[in-house]
């Protein structure tokens, strides 16, 4: 089962006309799975206080309950509420942590604290390439009563990015970008955006 805890918000979107920041309070979108006994929360955010909020109002639960986070990349605003979860396991796809060390060192004190999620993902529960927006980024894929599911962190920015099969400003490569969407729009009955609700794929 999953459920959203967090719809994500953009800087700024150029389908809607946009054509600089027009938002600072930017986050992205955190979605819990309950998978057998273990509760794990992808792609911790918004901020500490509003996180702890929404978790307890849109699941019943407080950040203890948490057994376990995983981080799609390691962009600032995938992980605004990390903190929160000290006592969970903190898991990323192991090349994302390589590539986070090398392009952030400051923040090895962070990433040094994440384990490799390919040997700790819940029994149903994969990895799914998906770079594009940076080069190691893995969404989340599984199965559920309404189809397959997959989280795509930056994988998929929006309803509008999905759509146009179109990476996001920031991202490192645009044609991996737009290869990842077409991957996920083959495999994928429910997706869930880097900063969107959940969008039903007709395949």
């Amino acid at each position: 089962m999953f459920r959203i805890i967090n719809i994500g918000t953009l800087s700024q979107n150029k389908f809607w006309g946009e054509k600089a920041r027009m938002r600072e309070d930017i986050s992205a979108t955190c979605t819990l799975l309950d998978v057998g006994e273990c509760r794990l929360l992808v792609d911790p955010s918004p901020r500490r206080e509003l996180l702890e909020r929404l978790l307890f109002n849109r699941a019943g639960l407080r950040p203890d309950a948490i057994d376990a986070v995983y981080v799609t990349h390691w962009h600032g605003d995938h992980l605004f509420g990390l903190r929160l979860f000290e006592h969970a396991t903190w898991l990323m796809a192991e090349a994302g942590i390589a590539e986070w060390r090398e392009c952030a060192p400051e923040y090895r004190h962070l990433s040094d604290r994440f384990q490799p999620a390919e040997q700790a993902l819940p029994e149903g529960i994969e990895l799914f390439a998906a770079p594009g927006h940076t080069l190691t980024l893995a969404a989340l894929k599984t199965e559920t009563p309404w189809g397959s599911l997959i989280i795509t962190g930056d994988g998929v920015m929006n309803r509008e990015y999905f759509a146009a099969e179109e990476g996001y400003h920031n991202s490192i490569d645009f044609e991996l970008a737009a290869a990842t969407i077409r991957s996920i729009k083959a495999a994928a009955d429910l997706v869930i955006p880097g900063h969107d609700n959940v969008l039903l794929n007709a395949r």
